[in-house]
């Protein structure tokens, strides 16, 4: 083989070495070839062969802001010295009986 080798043959010698059983240091040994430069080519090549990290479909959760919320309006009724407070959502019928039994 030439001594610069295709990114073709360093993956058949990539399939060899995997193949054969030996060590990569015996592979190289007997195929003549540096160990440095087998890892070298090795490590470029798993850099191009590994999958690109699929992007997630999780979206970042943005905590809601709570509304604030809103008291409705209240009715104040004195009689006397007491004081009676009533929201304004208060039934009307309920509170013609309150002020019956209060006159």
């Amino acid at each position: 083989m030439p001594k610069h080798k295709t990114a073709q043959q360093w993956l058949q010698l990539f399939e060899q070495q995997e193949l054969s059983g030996l060590s990569i240091t015996d592979f190289c040994q007997q195929h003549n070839l540096s160990t440095k430069s087998f890892y070298y080519h090795r490590a470029k090549h798993h850099k191009k062969k590994a999958p690109q990290k699929p992007q997630s479909s999780f979206v970042a959760a943005q905590p809601a802001v709570p509304a604030p919320v809103s008291q409705p309006p209240l009715l104040q009724l004195k009689h006397g010295q007491s004081t009676v407070l009533l929201p304004s959502t208060t039934d009307t019928l309920w509170l013609a009986a309150l002020l019956k039994a209060l006159s």
